[in-house]
């Protein structure tokens, strides 16, 4: 399995598909600060300087914001590794490995660790862009590098507060987390279906299930309104124990606070861990007994 795994990484350094990727996910990050930044400039123009903040254009704000599975450069990396998966069969490349005596699990497990090479790196250089940018502009805004970039700093969003040291490193595991089971049912539907064109809609369509339910019934959670708390507890309850990527999206506010709770902190990694193996092992399984054209 290590010279399968040797050879998709030289594959990858050579792969057109991969450079293109990045080079589009540095256009994305661009664009985004760029947009952010003229937002910015405008609302200090409108309320003035003591009225206003750099709020979008700073560090923590387009870094966090990067993670987001169904936003931005987000749903572009799945969208790649099906394609990258994809030709893997209709290119005869695992029939070649097949005919040169590699075992049908071998073969799938290394899929399965060159997709987590593809998505690690490239959600790790877009994320990584998107610090040092908002950074940049942030400290030029506000003519401090403190006012780019704050771990203790304010994020704007769907969920405005500060954040800290603790929210900044267990956002940072969740979103790896979310990515490898990104990476897990993306791999298994790539080998299962076989064909980028029914692939591609099957795994955005899971990516947004995940992630709107969380997003809209997150943020009721938070609203406190008297009839429908309960019942919204409730379904945020259940959507933090199995939807993977809940407690990326969906955070607790105290006193302006922006906060992962601990209990929802483990249930996500549990749950990660959960749909990861279920989703490798069925697609090793149904990977090794299906014939290879």
């Amino acid at each position: 399995m290590w010279n399968l795994f040797k050879a998709f990484i030289f594959k990858l350094r050579k792969d057109l598909t991969f450079r293109i990727t990045l080079i589009v996910g540095a256009g994305v990050a661009v664009l985004l600060t760029v947009i952010y930044l003229f937002i910015d400039l405008a609302a200090k123009n409108l309320v003035g300087e003591a009225g206003y903040k750099f709020l979008f254009a700073t560090g923590q704000n387009l870094f966090i914001n990067s993670f987001s599975p169904a936003q931005n450069f987000g749903i572009a990396i799945p969208v790649n590794l099906i394609t990258f998966t994809v030709l893997e069969f209709t290119q005869g490349t695992i029939r070649n490995k097949i005919i040169a005596g590699n075992s049908k699990p071998k073969i799938y497990a290394s899929l399965f660790l060159s997709g987590l090479v593809f998505t690690i790196s490239l959600i790790t250089v877009y994320s990584l862009l998107s610090l040092l940018l908002g950074t940049i502009c942030g400290a030029i805004g506000n003519g401090s590098f403190k006012e780019g970039f704050d771990i203790n700093g304010q994020i704007a969003g769907l969920n405005n507060g500060r954040i800290n040291p603790e929210f900044f490193w267990k956002i940072i595991v969740l979103a790896l987390l979310a990515y490898v089971v990104i990476t897990s049912f993306t791999i298994f539907f790539g080998t299962l279906l076989r064909n980028i064109g029914p692939c591609i809609p099957v795994v955005i369509i899971l990516i947004f299930i995940f992630y709107m339910s969380s997003t809209i019934f997150g943020n009721l959670a938070t609203l406190g309104a008297e009839e429908i708390s309960e019942p919204i507890k409730n379904i945020n309850t259940a959507l933090k124990i199995l939807n993977p990527f809940h407690s990326l999206i969906a955070w607790t506010s105290e006193d302006n606070i922006i906060q992962i709770k601990n209990d929802a902190f483990i249930a996500e990694i549990i749950n990660n861990i959960i749909y990861t193996g279920i989703f490798f092992g069925f697609g090793m399984l149904i990977f090794s007994k299906r014939d290879v054209k």
